[in-house]
């Protein structure tokens, strides 16, 4: 953010975060030691595939499995600048035609920005074929919005009994204790009532959150012991809820685990509604406290563990059924299949041309096209249009706009990314990504060269980030057709030239062209004719230089660019003016077919006279015979 100027830009935003810089660093050690306890628990208790999947890899690679669900916690939200994940839907293709079942999928907060969001949104859970969700509110939500069921099932950290954690679990050496957890938000009003029920107990805090900072939230509390406990792996955080006198939290697993180990719960507030909705499913909303609730003088009501454990044999038979059930049924069915492609085909991406070679490259005719242009350090040189392409198999390749001296375009070669791999397209129509790539490996097909102009295919994959179209080169030189031009239309043009070397097109219109039998060459040798041209009182300025590169024209410019001849389109800019003895320039383009000069004249100064003097005497529209 320093290096990008953001400080001046957003000082708010800057201060938010250099605080929460300066906090994660002083923790630095605490932090370490804590990752390597939940590594330690999950390489201990999880089975694991060897490789990890992701949800750009899910599009090109399948892990083999016949049923997929995608289970728990905020799985389905939409992150700002990032977006939905797919594979956290099962929403990528070698995961098509699969059979499917999502758990306790929750939605949280944030959600969707726009129409076109709520859409994806909505296209990714229906092709779930057994849906589950944990909060009521996105239950109800997606029976009106898709066409499967939707049921509401406990989550799976509650499908065990809590002796089953007991194994896990961790007590710790504090006794009579207040254990404190806040997540998210800075939970003020959850401190300040831990803290008050604290003293009246005569209890210690041990506090926990997800954000903290050296030396604790709680500093300026002194009539109260606190325990800071910022490397606390899973097996203690279980033993700190399990053994506590009380909990205060607004964060919902530490809800569900103190409502599993039977403890006197305290919730403050917490955005979204899936801490409101575990409480509400076991019939303990009267759990919950405000800032300015009197928890001393009037303690909330006392919660009937009994009635809750019912409630829970209840939910966790019913999770049970559903998740056992939904496996069974598609143990026995055969799964119906269905296209996706239309789907895909919705998608537009950015295109980079890229010139494909370190040496000095001219931008050449992308000039003319609206767009980007970049230079890398490698030394290659990158044009972005502004049009995206389409993912439909109609989108035509640009033809090579850059200019590389001493070569000719020879086509392109494609890569494109999903995510942050990056993938060679081959001629086989397969791909590969491009770490693993190697032409001397025979079991990869050879990279497709696509041909200037020629479509790109359709692509068979979901997030699709963009395509890089990378130059291909031969060695040699274009050569072109050289047209002197007599720059006007008059019956007094006189011209003289060696019709041995060339033809002369004297035209109706009045207009006269040279076309030389010898071609030019683009290596800026070739040398121009002198002047052939001459009017009766005009001077020739000399010649200004338009070409045709891929069926359309463009002037040279000034300043050695190119710029696209428009019709109907005035003309600005100022043009290269060639004086007698000049030679034809390096034009900065691949594939020049035509080189036309065309003469400039101004009228000399007895011209300019009687100009005038026709003016003066001509007479008036419909009075010629008076």
């Amino acid at each position: 953010m320093e290096k990008n100027g953001k400080k001046e830009l957003d000082p708010d935003n800057w201060q938010r975060f250099t605080e929460l810089r300066d906090e994660y660093q002083a923790l630095y050690n605490e932090r370490e030691r804590r990752y390597d306890k939940f590594q330690n628990f999950i390489d201990t208790n999880y089975i694991k595939t060897d490789k990890i999947y992701d949800a750009d890899l899910l599009e090109v690679e399948d892990p083999g499995f016949d049923c997929y669900i995608c289970c728990t916690d905020v799985i389905w939200k939409k992150e700002p600048g990032f977006g939905f994940d797919r594979g956290f839907f099962l929403a990528c293709s070698s995961l098509e035609n699969k059979w499917k079942i999502s758990y306790a999928a929750s939605r949280g907060v944030y959600h969707s920005e726009n129409e076109e969001d709520e859409k994806t949104f909505l296209h990714y859970i229906d092709d779930i074929d057994a849906v589950s969700v944990r909060e009521k509110f996105l239950a109800e939500y997606l029976r009106k919005n898709i066409s499967q069921d939707v049921t509401e099932v406990l989550d799976p950290v509650l499908l065990h009994e809590k002796e089953f954690y007991y194994d896990f679990m961790k007590k710790p050496e504090e006794e009579h204790y207040l254990f404190l957890y806040y997540v998210q938000e800075k939970a003020e009003a959850t401190i300040e009532q831990a803290v008050k029920y604290a003293r009246a107990h005569n209890l210690k805090i041990v506090e926990i959150t997800d954000r903290p900072i050296k030396g604790g939230r709680l500093q300026q509390y002194t009539d109260v012991e606190v325990i800071y406990n910022y490397d606390m792996g899973i097996e203690e955080w279980l033993g700190y809820i399990r053994y506590a006198d009380a909990v205060f939290t607004n964060s919902f697993h530490c809800c569900c685990f103190s409502i599993l180990f039977e403890k006197e719960l305290f919730v403050g507030f917490r955005m979204g509604d899936k801490v409101t909705h575990v409480l509400e499913m076991f019939d303990m909303l009267e759990r919950k406290f405000e800032r300015k609730s009197d928890l001393i003088n009037n303690p909330l009501p006392k919660t009937d563990y009994e009635k809750v454990k019912k409630i829970m044999a209840e939910k966790r038979k019913e999770s049970s059924e559903f998740i056992l059930n939904a496996i069974h049924a598609m143990e026995n069915k055969e799964k119906q299949k269905k296209d996706y492609g239309w789907w895909k085909r919705r998608q537009t991406y950015p295109i980079h041309y890229n010139s494909g070679v370190k040496d000095e490259v001219k931008v050449g005719t992308f000039a003319s096209v609206p767009g980007e242009t970049r230079r890398f350090s490698s030394g290659s040189t990158e044009f972005t249009p502004e049009r995206y392409a389409e993912n439909d198999g109609m989108f035509k390749l640009l033809f090579n706009g850059f200019g590389y001296h001493n070569h000719v375009p020879a086509g392109w070669r494609i890569r494109f990314r999903i995510g942050k791999r990056w993938y060679w397209y081959l001629e086989d129509h397969t791909y590969v990504e491009r770490t693993e790539y190697s032409e001397n490996n025979e079991k990869y097909s050879p990279l497709k060269i696509f041909r200037e102009g020629e479509r790109i295919p359709f692509i068979p994959l979901n997030g699709i980030k963009g395509i890089v179209a990378e130059a291909i080169w031969e060695e040699g030189m274009n050569s072109f057709d050289v047209v002197y031009n007599g720059g006007r239309k008059s019956r007094k043009l006189q011209y003289q030239f060696d019709e041995s070397k060339g033809t002369v097109f004297a035209r109706k219109d009045l207009s006269v062209e040279y076309r030389m039998s010898e071609a030019g060459i683009n290596d800026g040798t070739s040398e121009l004719l002198n002047e052939h041209y001459s009017i009766p009182h005009y001077k020739c300025l000399g010649r200004k230089m338009r070409i045709k590169d891929n069926d359309k024209w463009y002037w040279y410019m000034a300043d050695g660019s190119l710029k696209l001849i428009e019709p109907g389109t005035p003309e600005t800019g100022e043009r290269y003016i060639f004086k007698e003895e000049s030679k034809i320039p390096y034009i900065p383009a691949g594939n020049v077919s035509v080189v036309v000069f065309e003469s400039i004249w101004q009228p000399s100064v007895s011209a300019k006279f009687w100009h005038k003097v026709k003016k003066l005497v001509r007479p008036a529209k419909g009075k010629e015979n008076e």
